[in-house]
C-alpha cells in the first residue's frame, strides 16, 4: 500500500491480485467497481484507491492485512523486502537437485523460500542496524518483532509468527544460509524405484488396469509372486498406490470406463463464463438428495426413503436456478414445465418475457438428427447446443450440483447425504432415526420451493451479491440480455399447455374448465361476428391465467383476456365501467344491424334469382322434377331446353 499525492491511500496492484485474484480484477475494472491510477506498462504502476472499494472489497483487504491506515504504517519493511528482493536466493533454489534425484525444486517451492529468504535479509537488516529501525518505522525492536509477524501473516510468508520461532529461524538462516529453508521430508518417493525396468513397470501397470479393481494389497500380493520368479524386488501396497497415482491417465480407461477416463484426463479447454444474463442456459435433471416419506398403494406401509426427480435450468452466467420442475422421474412433459417455470420466474423478475440465447443439455430423449419432440422444443426456443455424451464437464450446471448446492441441503433435516454410495453419506443410524419425522411425500414441493429460493439468495463470495441480485444487476446493465423479448402470443406457443377438450367461442364468450376451475375469456368486438359459435382449442399457462391463446387450426389465432365482469348495480360503476357499458350496448346494435344487413342481403340475391327460398321447404308441395330444376338454378347452372316445361310457372 502508499499513499498517493501524500493523501488518497491506494493498493498496488499486485496487493490487489493476490487478494482478489487477475480475473476479479479485471471484472472489477470492467464494470468501474474500482477508481484506478496509472495506466501500467513500461514500468508504470497502477494504484488503486481504497476509500472508493465497494464494501465487500474493503472487507476482503480488512481480512488480508488487517486495518489499512495501520497496515501502510508498517510499509517501509514491505517496501524494503521489494527493493532488495534476493535474486541470488532464486538462481540458488533454481540450480538446486534434490538428494538421489536427477530432479529440482518445484517452482513453487523456489518462489517460497526466495520470498521466506529474502524476508529473512529485511529482518537481520532492521534488527542489526538500529539507525534503520528508528528512522524507516520508528519503532522499538520489542515492537518490530511483533510489526514483523503481522506482515509475514498478511503476505503469506512461508515464516513463523511467533517471536521465539521466528528468533530461532533468524539464527539457522545466518549459520546455514538458504539450504535452511528446504523441508527435504516434502520431496523423494523411493516407491518408484522399485520399479526398476520397463518390464516390471509394465506388469505392475496391467495389474493396476484390470477392470476388477483390485485392492493395493492384493495387486502388491501377485506381483511380488511374479517378481520372485523372475529376480525383481518385492513391492509394498504403498508402491502400488503411488504407480496407480502415477499411471492413472493410462488405468483408468479400463479400470473405471471411457467416460470416466475423458471428464478426468482429457485436455479442457479453458471458458470463461457467458458475460450476459441470457446468453447461455444449461438443463438437468437430478434426483434430490432429501428423503420423504411415501405412502404406498396399500395404505398400510410406507417408503420412508422416497427421493423424487428435480429438473433445473440454471443460466451459466452465475449459476442461477431460473426455473425448475418436481416429478416422479425425467420425462418430456417435467422438463417443459420446468422450461415454463424460468420463463415465467424471468417475467416476475424483470417484468417482460425474454427468452434466453442459446441452450445446452446433456443427450437425454434427443435423437441424432434433433427432430424429435425434447430437439424441437428447444430448437424453437434458442441455439440448441447438446453436450457430448457423458460428458458431464461440458456444462456449467454440473459443477451446480456441488459445494454450495449440498451446503444448502444440509440445512434440511431430511438430508440424505451426496448420494446413496457416496462417501459424505449420512451416518445410517442417524438417518434411521430421523425418518419418522421426515416429510410427507406431499410435502415435497414446499420442501423444494424452498431449497430453490435458499440456493437463489446465496451469495457469490466474488461480488458479495445473492446470485439473484447479481443477476438482476447485470440483466438491467445490459442490452444483449433483453434482446429477445417476445410476446404474449409467442410465450404461449413455445410453453404453454393445450387444453385437452375443444371449445367454442359463445355469446357468453369462451368458457373452459381448467384446473377444476371455471374461467371466462373474452373476444374482442373487431373478432365476435365472423367467429361467434366458431370450434376452438385453448392453449393455457398456469402461471398466469390472466390470458390464454385462442386458435381455431386455420388462421385464426389471438390471445384473449379474462371477461371483466360489468357492475350490476350503478352505485358499484367505477371509473370506465360506464364507457365499457356504452361500448356494449352499442355494439348489440351493431350486431342486430349486421343480421338485418346479411338477411336483406340474402333477399336481394334471391330476388335477382326470381327464386322464393319458402316455397322450396314445402317438401310435400315441391316434386321432384321443379326440386331439381330449382337446384340447378341456384348453383348458376341454367339448361338450354326445358323440354317445353316452364318451371318458374311450375313454381
Amino acid at each position: 500500500m502508499k499513499y498517493h499525492n501524500k493523501n488518497i491511500l491506494c493498493l498496488e496492484y499486485d496487493e490487489y491480485v493476490e487478494c482478489f485474484g487477475i480475473e476479479t480484477y479485471k471484472s472489477d475494472k470492467k464494470r468501474n467497481r474500482i477508481t484506478i491510477i496509472g495506466r501500467g506498462g513500461n514500468g508504470r504502476e497502477v494504484l488503486i484507491e481504497y476509500e472508493t472499494l465497494p464494501a465487500d472489497r474493503k472487507a476482503g483487504i480488512l481480512q488480508k492485512f488487517g486495518k489499512p491506515y495501520e497496515y501502510i504504517a508498517k510499509q517501509p519493511l514491505v517496501d524494503y523486502v521489494k527493493i532488495n528482493w534476493d535474486y541470488v536466493a532464486s538462481d540458488w533454489y533454481n540450480k538446486y537437485v534434490l538428494p538421489n534425484s536427477t530432479l529440482g525444486l518445484p517452482e513453487e517451492y523456489v518462489d517460497k523460500y526466495t520470498k521466506a529468504a529474502t524476508w529473512l535479509n529485511a529482518i537481520n537488516h532492521f534488527t542489526t542496524d538500529k539507525r534503520a529501525l528508528k528512522q524507516s518505522l520508528n519503532i522499538s525492536i520489542a515492537a518490530f518483532w511483533e510489526l514483523a509477524g503481522d506482515l509475514i501473516r498478511a503476505n503469506d510468508v512461508a515464516l513463523p509468527i511467533n517471536e521465539r520461532r521466528l528468533k530461532d529461524k533468524l539464527k539457522d538462516y545466518k549459520q546455514e544460509g538458504y539450504p535452511c529453508m528446504i523441508e527435504a521430508w516434502r520431496f523423494g518417493n523411493n516407491n518408484s524405484k522399485k520399479v526398476k525396468d520397463g518390464v516390471a513397470e509394465a506388469v505392475l501397470v496391467k495389474m493396476i488396469a484390470n477392470d476388477k479393481k483390485h485392492d493395493d494389497t492384493i495387486i502388491a500380493q501377485y506381483y511380488n509372486k511374479w517378481a520372485l520368479k523372475n529376480n525383481y524386488a518385492a513391492i509394498t501396497p504403498q508402491t502400488v498406490g503411488y504407480w496407480r497415482k502415477k499411471k492413472a491417465i493410462v488405468t483408468t480407461l479400463s479400470r473405471d470406463g471411457a467416460a470416466i477416463n475423458y471428464n478426468q484426463f482429457s485436455k479442457r479447454s479453458q471458458r470463461e463464463r457467458p458475460s450476459s444474463p441470457l446468453m447461455l442456459i444449461n438443463s438437468d435433471d437430478n434426483v434430490i438428495d432429501l428423503y420423504f416419506r411415501e405412502t404406498l398403494k396399500n395404505g398400510k406401509s410406507t417408503n420412508d426413503y422416497y427421493r423424487p426427480t428435480l429438473y433445473v435450468v440454471a443460466d451459466a452466467f452465475n449459476d442461477y436456478i431460473l426455473g425448475y420442475a418436481v416429478g416422479e422421474t425425467n420425462t418430456i412433459e417435467l422438463i417443459k414445465a420446468a422450461y415454463r417455470n424460468a420463463i415465467n420466474h424471468v417475467k416476475e423478475m424483470t417484468g417482460g418475457n425474454y427468452l434466453w440465447h442459446q441452450i445446452q443439455t446433456d443427450n437425454w430423449a434427443i435423437d441424432p438428427k434433433k427432430e424429435g419432440e425434447l430437439a424441437t422444443f428447444f430448437k424453437d426456443q434458442a441455439h440448441f447446443t447438446p453436450a457430448t455424451i457423458k460428458v458431464a464437464q461440458a456444462k456449467y450446471i454440473e459443477r451446480s450440483f456441488g459445494v454450495v448446492w449440498h451446503q444448502q441441503l444440509k440445512l434440511f433435516p431430511n438430508y440424505s447425504g451426496f448420494n446413496i454410495t457416496a462417501k459424505e453419506k449420512r451416518n445410517p443410524d442417524a438417518v434411521q432415526m430421523a425418518r419418522k419425522d421426515f416429510p410427507t411425500k406431499e410435502q415435497a414441493p414446499q420442501y423444494i420451493a424452498q431449497f430453490i429460493e435458499n440456493m437463489r439468495q446465496t451469495v457469490n463470495p466474488a461480488t458479495g451479491l445473492t446470485r439473484q441480485n447479481e443477476w438482476l444487476k447485470a440483466f438491467n446493465e445490459s442490452n444483449f440480455a433483453k434482446k429477445r423479448a417476445i410476446s404474449t402470443e409467442k410465450r404461449l406457443q413455445l410453453f404453454g399447455i393445450k387444453h385437452p377438450h375443444a371449445n367454442r367461442i359463445t355469446a357468453a364468450g369462451i368458457q373452459v374448465e381448467i384446473n377444476r376451475k371455471r374461467l371466462t375469456y373474452d373476444i374482442s368486438n373487431d373478432l365476435y361476428i365472423e367467429n361467434v359459435n366458431k370450434k376452438i382449442e385453448i392453449t393455457y399457462d398456469p402461471y398466469d391465467m390472466s390470458q390464454v391463446l385462442v386458435s381455431d387450426g386455420k388462421g385464426l389465432r389471438f390471445v384473449a383476456g379474462e371477461v371483466q365482469k360489468m357492475p350490476s348495480a350503478l352505485a358499484d360503476f367505477k371509473e370506465g365501467d360506464m364507457h365499457r357499458f356504452n361500448v356494449l350496448k352499442d355494439f348489440k346494435k351493431q350486431i342486430n344491424q349486421h343480421v338485418a344487413d346479411s338477411m336483406n342481403a340474402y333477399d336481394e340475391i334471391l330476388q335477382r334469382a326470381n327464386i322464393d327460398a319458402n316455397s322450396l321447404l314445402q317438401a310435400g308441395v315441391t316434386i321432384k322434377e321443379v326440386s331439381h330444376k330449382a337446384q340447378k338454378v341456384l348453383t348458376g347452372h341454367v339448361p338450354e331446353s326445358t323440354g317445353g316445361f316452364d318451371w318458374r310457372q311450375a313454381l
